[in-house]
């Protein structure tokens, strides 16, 4: 209970929050990487891929660096007020398709177009926006409410955990081996009670990569 205790306490301190930022930032940072590289791997929305894979061939960023550009700053100035970082504006779409165009559009490609580097690049980022949303919280003035939660990372509404099973068709439409993955994490995470959907991502993502390691699925690569 003792090490359950302290192990909460980490997971709700500031510096956990920046790590977490730092990890999640680094991946769909370098998850747009991997789009440029092989077209697969964004984390971004259908509408915000096609923003950058039109960008990425006229060379021109201006509209994409816009659009996703006004989300993460709305996002990074809600979320301290809040309680609640919205993954999708704010990571998903300003890192990794705002940020991406904007360092595109100033010449600095190696730092996106190079795997390790866009690993590292996302991880200093994560870390500048944990800075900046925690500098806002400390700021805020008092009497603010932030609706009775700490630092928390999450999809916002409640609506995500209705999309559990659009993942299980997702997964399983994709390649058999992330659809079992998904499956697998799917039954996991309802036999512990909680919502399947980051069972379902988990899993697909875990077997997935390892069938790919296997040789048993190109994962979409070079298609």
């Amino acid at each position: 209970m003792e090490n359950t205790n302290k192990l909460e306490k980490f997971f709700m301190s500031e510096g956990a929050f920046a790590v977490f930022m730092a990890l999640i930032c680094s991946g769909v940072f370098a998850g747009t990487s991997i789009f440029i590289q092989y077209h697969t791997g964004s984390f971004s929305t259908t509408s915000v891929t096609v923003m950058l894979s039109e960008a990425l061939t006229t060379g021109s960023f201006a509209a994409v660096i816009g659009y996703t550009g006004g989300f993460l700053l709305a996002r990074v100035l809600e979320g301290p007020l809040v309680g609640i970082l919205d993954i999708g504006g704010a990571i998903m779409t300003g890192v990794g398709a705002g940020l991406p165009g904007l360092l595109l559009s100033m010449g600095y490609t190696s730092l996106v177009e190079n795997f390790i580097l866009s690993l590292l690049t996302g991880a200093i980022i994560g870390v500048v926006l944990a800075a900046v949303i925690l500098g806002i919280r400390k700021l805020m003035p008092g009497g603010y409410s932030s609706m009775g939660t700490d630092i928390m990372v999450g999809a916002g509404n409640i609506v995500g955990e209705w999309f559990g099973p659009i993942i299980l068709i997702m997964a399983a439409k994709f390649d058999i081996w992330t659809g079992l993955g998904a499956m697998l994490g799917a039954v996991l995470c309802h036999t512990k009670k909680s919502p399947i959907i980051g069972g379902a991502i988990l899993g697909a993502m875990i077997v997935g990569y390892v069938a790919f390691l296997l040789g048993f699925t190109t994962l979409g690569i070079g298609a």
